[in-house]
């Protein structure tokens, strides 16, 4: 990684993404560096009704509806990002992937040699924990490159 690699932030416009993407601006800026912003859509999972002839459990739902800018149901996200990105002065763009969002925001730091990674964090139920919902403890434990966790 060289000193011109950019920051990447995973945003999905919660408040604890505002704060990372917050935290992803000044540390760009305190680094001299570009910023990429990361929007990731899930793929949901379809529950199925087991009382339903045929029915299988869980599997996967319908492809998200898309557009030429990624699914619909991130567009307000990805425009609020593309507007807090450009109200801050730093170099960069938004990206969006499908996908699960700790691995994504790894594998996208990866394709762009990222020089650091900005995560955002918040308390979890027991169910979200069990399901693997903490984005932020699993880009740490993966992660290739440092990791601000931002609170």
């Amino acid at each position: 990684m060289d000193a011109a690699a950019p920051l990447l932030v995973g945003y999905d416009g919660r408040q604890e993404s505002e704060i990372a993407f917050d935290e992803a601006i000044s540390e760009a800026r305190t680094r001299g560096v570009n910023l990429v912003v990361l929007v990731v859509a899930g793929l949901p999972p379809e529950v199925v009704d087991p009382v339903q002839p045929g029915g299988m459990g869980m599997g996967l739902a319908a492809f998200p509806e898309m557009t030429p800018d990624g699914p619909v149901e991130i567009q307000p996200i990805m425009e609020r990002a593309r507007q807090k990105l450009a109200a801050s002065g730093i170099d960069g763009h938004v990206e969006w992937s499908i996908g699960d969002p700790a691995s994504e925001i790894l594998r996208v730091a990866d394709e762009v040699d990222a020089c650091a990674i900005v995560v955002g964090t918040h308390h979890h139920s027991a169910l979200e924990r069990f399901f693997g919902g903490d984005v932020a403890k699993s880009v740490v434990r993966h992660a290739h490159r440092d990791v601000v966790v931002a609170r």
